[in-house]
């Protein structure tokens, strides 16, 4: 009898979706029902060769979770629920989209444990929206937030995009301000990024868009941190505030290099000093199991030294830092940053600086051999 793994984390990528947003990068497929239930089957096969588990987090994210129908969400969560050993559980989330959750999936959710949502508002204007490639308007984010409440999910958190063209800072504080008045537990701010393969990539390369200026981006920034700090939120990643308590644990966890596995198509797990990532392929996926097979996988074994220099990486992108005895190693290029202004040393741990906080990805590249 295999021991029980006692992870942190437990990730389930749904890779449907109703199309591409436009920024989007994260593997996903159109929805199709027949295609959502040999997921499904394939999903409790390969979490059968993982149990058995026993994590403290268990996350639902996609692709969007919520194009499952009320039958597939329901089978998913009780293959999550009946499989999967809860007696650590304290935080199980799920990501909906505004424009595919209504009461019947949200009354699924809750009967089967789910206590926290994150929403993908990501703007409160039907312009931006659109700019967006996003296919819900923002009445459906307040429509959703209404529902998950009415079925018990009390838990919310809301994902907001920065940056977007056409977003004048007026707008901006409008759509911060309308997210408040939600009032959600939780609040992530995105920067629109250029990545490759996207539609976003396309129009900026033929010249049909163009993304903010890095200084107006980082003003763009520095309002959501004015804004969601008044209105009671601490940052305590660089992407992500908080009402305090409802730190995403999933997320901090994976922060800290805690172990944690993956389950579905492009789902990452890490282990001791073993990562490993499903291929972003579904039929590839569905392939390898339905014949008996562990799901293609890319594998990648960490040394001690980069294990702890992504510690100190990801450590310093969190409000409470990382500790000094842990980041020895890089205490050099910690005092070159320092003498920047980037980083800070206080009681024991470095911590990056309010310049620091909008310069973190250069601090990553000084960190690095």
């Amino acid at each position: 009898m295999r021991s029980v793994r006692n992870t942190t984390g437990l990730y389930v990528h749904v890779p449907f979706c109703d199309g591409k947003c436009a920024y989007c990068a994260f593997y996903s497929v159109r929805y199709k029902p027949a295609l959502a239930d040999r997921y499904l089957d394939g999903l409790e096969r390969e979490l059968a060769a993982a149990l058995p588990l026993a994590p403290e987090t268990i996350y639902i994210g996609g692709g969007t979770p919520s194009m499952l129908s009320v039958r597939q969400i329901d089978r998913l969560c009780r293959l999550l629920r009946d499989r999967v050993a809860t007696r650590r559980l304290v935080e199980w989330s799920v990501e909906i989209n505004p424009g595919s959750v209504d009461a019947a999936k949200a009354a699924v959710l809750a009967v089967a444990g789910v206590n926290r949502v994150s929403l993908g508002a990501q703007s409160f204007d039907d312009r931006i929206l659109k700019t967006l490639g996003r296919r819900h308007a923002a009445a459906d984010t307040v429509k959703a937030v209404t529902i998950l409440r009415a079925a018990g999910i009390a838990n919310i958190g809301l994902d907001l995009i920065a940056c977007v063209p056409g977003c004048a800072r007026a707008l901006w504080r409008k759509t911060l301000r309308q997210a408040v008045a939600l009032a959600p537990k939780h609040v992530s701010v995105y920067a629109l990024t250029n990545e490759e393969g996207t539609r976003l990539n396309r129009l900026l390369g033929r010249g049909s868009a163009a993304l903010l200026s890095c200084e107006a981006q980082l003003a763009m920034l520095d309002l959501a941190e004015t804004e969601l700090t008044q209105a009671g939120f601490r940052r305590y990643e660089i992407s992500n505030y908080a009402q305090s308590g409802f730190e995403c644990r999933h997320n901090v966890a994976c922060w800290r290099g805690e172990e944690y596995i993956g389950l579905g198509p492009a789902a990452a797990s890490h282990v001791g000093l073993k990562r490993w990532t499903n291929r972003a392929d579904v039929s590839a996926y569905l392939a390898a199991i339905e014949a008996g097979r562990n799901p293609p996988r890319d594998v990648e074994v960490l040394t001690p030294v980069l294990k702890r220099q992504e510690r100190v990486i990801f450590g310093l992108r969190m409000a409470a830092g990382v500790a000094a005895d842990i980041a020895l190693d890089y205490k050099d290029a910690l005092d070159s940053l320092r003498a920047n202004g980037l980083v800070d040393l206080r009681d024991g741990r470095w911590k990056l600086t309010a310049r620091g906080r909008n310069l973190a990805d250069y601090v990553a590249v000084e960190l690095m051999p």
